[in-house]
């Protein structure tokens, strides 16, 4: 649901000024709890012997807290090699700063080379005049001795440094300067994953291509589109990764483009050479009758002599003559279209806007900590199984540039935990940079580490450092859980405990997608800057719960920053204690 009236005051700013003397762990209660943890009543015992308790436990805590950050530190090293530039939009900036430069240095080339056309075109005009002067009567014009002399010097002498002339490279320092930028360029690792995330996006979001092509988005109108190298590009890397229904769409769209526009000689594509996978493509869809056609066309054309295509021909025709597919209507391009998932209908807006149950509703919380008292904070109930909540106008915008400003020079492409393998590791359902920032980093963690607990009344000891994450083309994480099941991941969670909550901070605002998706309780949280979700991923119980599978929405255009923290169960054992699982 959503508040149905307006906020009267910034609580981020509020908070934003708070100093380090504020009591963000305080057990008074006046008037009704709204806390995110339910408070814990201690009963009867000796405080000190609590009090040890508790300290041997956070010195158990810090010691672990210790050896995860060097695991980490061990992943980061890892992958400090892995560029992935579309997998971070602020990552992808330096991209452009680099064909800048590459720009600048054709630009130069293109200089040096008028320089030697402006000198050959001198000397031939000088040279002209001569010439045409003999022409006229060359044995009257060979009779002055004068001229006999300067055409055996001339022929002699003027032609080798000519030769030498045209002989000597051109622009030797641009392509130098060039070469040198290739080592920040994109690999043919980073086009396919590329070509990967521009899939995701269409299928997510069930774009056509052509509208894709010509920069329509989800309905909207960008000013930019794609031309033949790029739809071109998009289906060879498909028809490689055996995507043949998706590669068609793109190839067909490729050669539309062509139909009537051409490219630049240096990077030109001929049609007959898109026509030729095209072709590949139908057959692989058994689309024997297409695919001749398109072979047919293509001989027709600039490669009416081309051995391969004759020898494709012949294979087609011989399967049309002979295969399974000579009789019968071929398969259309849509026939393998997947059903519309709850993960897809969450990322277009489709689950229901309102909820029906009255217990949802928008408050101030004011009760979670004392300084809450004198700031309170925007919260708003979005469901109770799992409990969550977002909170509204959390984190200030001069927060939000900081925070952007440390994270984007130490982007790395983000990894997910392998338990298989006991070890994090990069994959293709997580597409997105993360830097980490330890609670004492600087004076804004410490603040941002103090809302969380004021927004939680949780212990943040022991719990996972903020991470800040910039997504990139279609940046996603595909469906998942937080929570890494203590049965089966003791490793990770023998000191600290599972991940008993999720913090989220929203960043920025993203133009279209980008939304976090719940498709087990069919709820959606669309990016809203200065907001945090929150929820818990543990019952009460201690075990997890499965209807936290969530998921972050491929980003359709926009950038889309976070920062998140996980917050460890060991240090709420008198903050949100476990409860005894129900009778069957």
């Amino acid at each position: 649901m959503r508040a149905s009236y307006q906020w009267p005051t910034d609580t981020a700013q509020h908070q934003s000024n708070r100093n380090g003397n504020g009591n963000t762990n305080s057990n008074n209660n006046h008037g009704k709890h709204l806390s995110l943890a339910p408070k814990a009543t201690v009963g009867s015992g000796s405080q000190t012997e609590q009090d040890a308790t508790e300290r041997a436990m956070k010195w158990r805590i810090l010691l672990f807290t210790l050896i995860a950050h060097w695991g980490w530190v061990q992943v980061q090293c890892q992958v400090e090699g892995e560029q992935s530039h579309s997998t971070s939009v602020a990552g992808m900036v330096k991209l452009l700063k680099v064909e800048a430069q590459l720009i600048d240095a054709l630009k130069d080339y293109a200089g040096e080379l008028e320089k030697k056309l402006q000198a050959v075109r001198s000397g031939i005009v000088s040279m002209r005049q001569e010439s045409k002067k003999a022409q006229d009567s060359m044995e009257e014009y060979l009779s002055n001795p004068l001229n006999s002399f300067s055409l055996i010097r001339r022929m002699h002498r003027d032609w080798t440094l000519w030769q030498m002339f045209l002989e000597d490279p051109v622009g030797p320092a641009q392509l130098d300067r060039i070469q040198e930028l290739r080592e920040q360029m994109p690999s043919s690792t980073d086009l396919e994953e590329a070509v990967t995330a521009l899939d995701r996006i269409q299928s997510t979001y069930g774009l056509e291509v052509a509208d894709i092509s010509r920069g329509i988005l989800d309905g909207r109108q960008y000013n930019v589109s794609l031309n033949a190298l790029d739809t071109y590009a998009m289906g060879q890397t498909l028809f490689d990764q055996a995507k043949y229904v998706a590669a068609a769409g793109w190839l067909y769209q490729a050669l539309s483009w062509l139909e009537s526009n051409r490219l630049p000689v240096p990077v030109e594509v001929s049609k007959g050479e898109v026509q030729a996978v095209y072709a590949e493509t139908l057959l692989k869809l058994d689309r024997h009758a297409d695919a001749l056609k398109v072979v047919n066309i293509a001989l027709g054309g600039d490669k009416r002599h081309d051995i391969k295509l004759l020898l494709k021909k012949s294979e087609i025709e011989t399967l049309i003559r002979t295969g399974p597919n000579s009789i019968g209507i071929a398969p259309t391009l849509k026939s393998t279209a997947q059903p519309l998932g709850e993960y897809e209908r969450g990322c277009r807006g489709l689950f229901p806007s309102a909820s029906k149950d009255g217990r949802l509703h928008c408050v101030y919380n004011s009760t979670n900590s004392a300084f809450l008292r004198l700031a309170p904070l925007k919260m708003e109930l979005v469901g109770l199984d799992p409990y969550m909540v977002l909170y509204h106008d959390v984190i200030s915008a001069p927060e939000i540039s900081q925070l952007q400003d440390m994270a984007t020079p130490g982007l790395k492409r983000a990894t997910v935990y392998k338990a298989s393998g006991r070890r994090s590791e990069v994959v293709k359902t997580r597409t997105s940079k993360v830097a980490w920032f330890p609670d004492t980093f600087n004076e804004l963690t410490e603040r941002l580490n103090r809302r969380i607990a004021d927004m939680t009344n949780f212990d943040l000891l022991g719990s996972e450092m903020l991470q800040a994450m910039n997504y990139g083309l279609g940046g996603h994480y595909d469906k998942h859980y937080d929570f890494f099941n203590a049965s089966t991941a003791t490793n990770l969670t023998q000191m600290n405990g599972d991940r008993i909550a999720t913090v989220l901070f929203y960043l920025t605002d993203v133009e279209q997608g980008g939304a976090t998706v719940f498709p087990n309780i069919r709820k959606a949280v669309f990016p809203q800057r200065g907001s945090a979700i929150i929820w818990y991923n543990l019952k009460d119980d201690g075990d997890p719960n499965p209807l936290t599978l969530h998921a972050a929405c491929p980003v359709l255009v926009g950038s889309k920053w976070v920062c998140n923290k996980w917050i460890r169960e060991r240090a709420q054992l008198f903050k949100r204690p476990c409860l005894k699982r129900g009778s069957d």
